[in-house]
């Protein structure tokens, strides 16, 4: 689970170490008081320990003891503060610009918009698919091992590009077409059934996903993203309507921030994703009779010339793929 590897996840793990070491300490000396000094068992003379019931032990204490049970518990509330502390710093402190992706994301009734704010170009992981996509300046080149794989879709913004095939012998495929960073491109691999079995896609900059057409909102993995975010009404009919509070939620990250309408600057929330794989989208604040429709999914995958640590699938050196197609 993605929420294991967060910021808070880490801070509750150390919390739970402390409150379960400090647990067994204060319940283990209750119980051995209550059971050595409770009422009704004779008081012991010969020890220095002696307490009797009801009594405070003015004339006989430990003052060592007693300064370790003063200084013992503040060292502790101090240091889970400095990790509380720390933790704050680690999830509001806003990445410069050079270093993380941004996104627009923008929450309407009821549904999800993501814009790019920077360019995105990504594509499956050779190691799995056993495929790899070149596409720069004016030629595109496929290449395979993958026994599956035959037919080469190519879409460059609105159209749809002849496609090409797969030499049966090499793997390979070239084709004259020259790349375009302000289109959106994608690039899919396909066997005879049509299966896809490999994607490259350019993501330029000002695309706009939207959750209303059933399009996913996709992120690069191990590097951090920053969110700026805003809540507009679905159209301009009304200059007055600005829209509702929406709470943009990503339960396995285990962080969520609002968007508040009318706030010019949008608010801001910040996330770096390790593992791979799609994950869901959810709205943390009612915001109106279709609340419920305002989910979406977020696929992680790994930008081009990148890859995402995978602990599973991933083939290893000098091995070679299944019979008749991909893992």
């Amino acid at each position: 689970m993605v929420a294991e590897d967060t910021v808070f996840a880490v801070l509750y793990d150390k919390f739970m170490f402390w409150s379960i070491l400090v647990g067994i300490f204060t319940f283990g000396w209750l119980f051995l008081a209550m059971l050595r000094y409770r009422d009704g068992v004779e008081p012991d003379t010969t020890h220095i320990d002696h307490i009797e019931v009801g009594s405070f032990p003015v004339d006989r204490h430990n003052t060592k003891l007693e300064v370790f049970f003063y200084v013992l518990p503040t060292v502790i509330v101090a240091w889970l503060i400095v990790l509380a502390l720390s933790s704050n710093t680690a999830v509001w402190v806003i990445p410069g610009e050079d270093d993380a992706h941004d996104m627009k994301i923008t929450g309407k009734q009821w549904f999800w918009e993501y814009e790019y704010k920077d360019a995105l170009t990504w594509e499956d992981d050779p190691a799995i698919t056993y495929i790899d996509v070149d596409w720069s300046g004016t030629a595109l080149a496929v290449s395979s091992t993958n026994a599956a794989a035959v037919n080469v879709s190519i879409q460059k913004g609105a159209d749809a590009l002849p496609g090409i095939s797969l030499d049966t012998v090499t793997g390979e495929a070239l084709a004259e077409v020259t790349f375009d960073p302000y289109k959106h491109s994608i690039v899919e691999v396909t066997d005879a059934d049509g299966n896809v079995l490999h994607t490259w896609m350019h993501i330029p900059r000002q695309h706009v996903f939207s959750s209303a057409l059933g399009e996913d909102m996709i992120l690069p993995c191990d590097e951090a993203v920053v969110f700026e975010m805003h809540s507009a009404p679905s159209d301009d009919s009304n200059p007055n309507y600005i829209g509702v509070q929406h709470s943009f939620w990503l339960p396995e990250w285990g962080v969520k921030e609002d968007l508040v309408p009318g706030i010019e600057g949008g608010t801001y929330m910040t996330i770096t994703a390790d593992d791979p794989g799609t994950f869901p989208i959810r709205c943390a604040e009612y915001c109106g009779n279709q609340h419920s429709m305002m989910i979406g999914q977020v696929k992680i995958v790994a930008a081009e010339g990148a890859d995402c640590a995978v602990d599973t699938g991933v083939k290893k050196s000098g091995e070679s793929p299944p019979a008749g197609g991909a893992y």
